[in-house]
C-alpha cells in the first residue's frame, strides 16, 4: 500500500499507517451504505458526476429453482439516470475477490430482470430512505434536481435498464489484486452496455481517525 504523508506546519511530515480490513461487513459494506459517495461519481463521469440512491444493502437474490432468497448483493445503488449499480465489497486478503465474485457479478447483470420487479426495488428504496427521515420523492428530486421524474416513472426506467443490460458492476475493495484489475479491463473492452468498475478504497489511520481515499480504476 502506498504511503500517505501529513505535512506539518514546520514542513516536516508524518506517515499515516495503512490499514487492512478485518471485518468486511463493518469496514467496507457499512461505511459505503452510510457514505455512498465513496463510490466516486466525479471520477466515473467528471462531466456529469454520478449521484447515488441506496436501494438496499444485502439485496436478496432468489434461487430460480425454488424462488427462495439464496444469495445477496452487498449493495444495490441506482444513479440519477436510473442505472442499476451492483456493488460487491471484498477484503484484499479474500481469495474470492479473484474469481468467485466476478462470476457472481456477471450472473446478477445477466439475470437481474428475472430477480426484481420495479415494485420490489421501489419498496426496498422506500425502506432505505426512511432511515434518513425523508421521502423517496425527495430523494429522486435530489438525484434529478432539474427535471425530476415521478417515483413510479423512475423505477420503471430502473426496470427497463435491467432488462436491456444497461447496468454498472462495481468491485469495492481496500486494494485490488492485479488479476482482478486485468479482468475488469478485459470486461470493459468486451461489454457494450454494461460498465465494470473497480474502486480501491484505501484506508489509513492518523491520530485516532480513519482516512479513506477512494480511487477509480
Amino acid at each position: 500500500m502506498a504511503k500517505v504523508y501529513v505535512l506539518n506546519p514546520d514542513g516536516s511530515t508524518d506517515v499515516m499507517s495503512g490499514v487492512r480490513c478485518v471485518n468486511e461487513d463493518l469496514e467496507l459494506q457499512r461505511i459505503l451504505e452510510i457514505n455512498p459517495d465513496l463510490v466516486p461519481g466525479d471520477q466515473i463521469n467528471p462531466a456529469d458526476p454520478r449521484r447515488w440512491l441506496v436501494v438496499k444493502r444485502e439485496m436478496p437474490v432468489p434461487d430460480p429453482s425454488t424462488g427462495d432468497n439464496r444469495w445477496s448483493i452487498d449493495l444495490f445503488f441506482v444513479d440519477q439516470d436510473a442505472v442499476p449499480t451492483f456493488i460487491e465489497c471484498k477484503r484484499y486478503n479474500d481469495t474470492r475477490a479473484k474469481r468467485e465474485v466476478v462470476g457472481q457479478m456477471l450472473e446478477y447483470a445477466a439475470n437481474g430482470h428475472f430477480y426484481w420487479s420495479k415494485e420490489e426495488m421501489r419498496n426496498y428504496a422506500e425502506h432505505a430512505v426512511e432511515k434518513s427521515g425523508i421521502s423517496l420523492e425527495e430523494e429522486i428530486n435530489r438525484l434529478q434536481p432539474e427535471e425530476p421524474e415521478s417515483v413510479d416513472s423512475f423505477f420503471q426506467h430502473v426496470q427497463d435498464n435491467l432488462r436491456e443490460g444497461q447496468v454498472r458492476l462495481v468491485f469495492f475493495m481496500e486494494e485490488a489484486p492485479a488479476e482482478l484489475k486485468s479482468v475488469v479491463d478485459f470486461l470493459n473492452k468486451q461489454m457494450e452496455r454494461s460498465e465494470v468498475l473497480l474502486v480501491e478504497a484505501r484506508q489509513y489511520e492518523y491520530e485516532g481517525k480513519k482516512i479513506v481515499t477512494p480511487i477509480l480504476f
